[in-house]
């Protein structure tokens, strides 16, 4: 007789067919039955093939675990790791970020006509929200639900226009500030032998700093503190931004913060030029797969070389992963050979990297990941991180 649980809390549900059968489960599972949640097999039971087929006879299409258990089922997967569990998640990740481009609602103004379709991604469905006529434009009336808010890729131009717009009308508004950066960050990484491009970016920065030298605070409204999607430019973003920051405590001059806002938006641009296969990799890289990651960093330089970038930006881009006791890479430099822009970078890079969401991997509390920075002794400068650690203690 299976133990009965008056309410749904604390629990997320499992597709029943991403469950590997003939197996000891590390966990308890759980069936939605006659209106209530039923503890169905206990921690350490085998979860048979004829238990699943029997599920299926009864139409019960998910089970439910405890959410206290979500890791040790992650872990699970990795370990079996069936095909079709990693093929549907790559399906639903991969394709919603392959054509379409999320947008951050602050930016939709009510008043504000809008010439293009609205979709919104709860995590699971995708559904339009807002269609545009094509003869005549519509305001944005009704309130927008939760869940990402996200535009067809191919409407991205007309996404840009709309943010012309919106300027004008929210003169130096942060999120309309940030969210250009981005769109301008995307250009250049698609395009990064582009001058063009380069110098709308270097206009850009030179807005957030004289904005943030104005009001030092402010930059925490740059900060994405979500970001799943659009990976690279928002890391980017969050990369320059805290730089600016930081570089804002340690009194750097403004040539410097610019130079150091460059370097910070474009130290991973090199990562174009490596396999999406194993930049979206789930799991841990083998050896070889993570000597090929690594040489993002070579690739960052040359294309900064080919941009004739400054030799202080090209050092931030180049040293971003090393470590003062030597054990970074790609040229293992040590202490007092790596730069001020590179022991910056370094732990801002650090920093954003743990905090960030990514398929079947936990991000870190703002707390957690200062941690595991400061218990990497002999890794990043002392005082650099104890005014980092002080800068993100009014961020959470």
């Amino acid at each position: 007789m299976p133990t009965r649980i008056k309410e749904i809390t604390d629990y997320i549900d499992v597709e029943l067919e991403l469950l590997p059968a003939g197996i000891k489960i590390p966990f308890d599972i759980f069936i939605f039955e006659e209106g209530e949640i039923k503890q169905f097999l206990k921690k350490g039971e085998i979860f048979s093939f004829i238990t699943k087929e029997t599920l299926k006879e009864k139409n019960i299409d998910k089970v439910y675990i405890k959410t206290k258990d979500k890791k040790y089922f992650q872990d699970l997967i990795f370990e079996v790791n069936p095909k079709e569990y990693i093929d549907r998640l790559l399906d639903r990740y991969t394709i919603k970020n392959e054509f379409y481009f999320k947008i951050e609602k602050e930016c939709l103004d009510p008043e504000l006509p809008l010439n293009l379709n609205l979709y919104v991604y709860d995590g699971k469905n995708l559904k339009l929200i807002y269609q545009c006529n094509e003869k005549e434009s519509f305001s944005i009336k009704n309130e927008i639900p939760d869940g990402d808010i996200l535009i067809a890729k191919e409407d991205l131009h007309l996404y840009e226009d709309y943010l012309l717009n919106l300027a004008k009308k929210k003169i130096n508004e942060p999120s309309i500030i940030k969210e250009t950066t981005k769109l301008i960050i995307r250009q250049v990484y698609n395009e990064p032998t582009n001058r063009d491009k380069l110098l709308i970016l270097a206009d850009k920065i030179e807005e957030i700093i004289n904005y943030s030298t104005l009001n030092p605070d402010i930059l925490e409204k740059f900060f994405i503190m979500k970001k799943h999607d659009n990976y690279s430019y928002i890391h980017s973003i969050n990369v320059m931004t805290l730089s600016i920051s930081l570089g804002l405590k340690i009194n750097i001059t403004h040539e410097e913060l610019r130079l150091l806002a460059m370097a910070g938006a474009l130290h991973d641009i090199g990562k174009i030029k490596i396999s999406p296969i194993i930049l979206s990799k789930i799991g841990r890289m083998s050896d070889l797969e993570f000597n090929i990651y690594k040489n993002h960093v070579i690739e960052s330089i040359n294309i900064a070389k080919e941009l004739d970038l400054p030799k202080k930006v090209i050092e931030g881009i180049a040293q971003h992963h090393e470590k003062l006791n030597g054990k970074g890479y790609p040229f293992k430099l040590k202490g007092e050979q790596i730069s001020i822009f590179g022991k910056i970078i370094s732990i801002v890079d650090a920093y954003d990297v743990l905090t960030t969401p990514q398929p079947l991997r936990y991000s870190l509390t703002p707390f957690n990941a200062l941690q595991i920075l400061v218990q990497d002794k002999g890794s990043y400068d002392k005082n650099f991180l104890e005014i980092f650690i002080k800068m993100i203690g009014r961020l959470i």
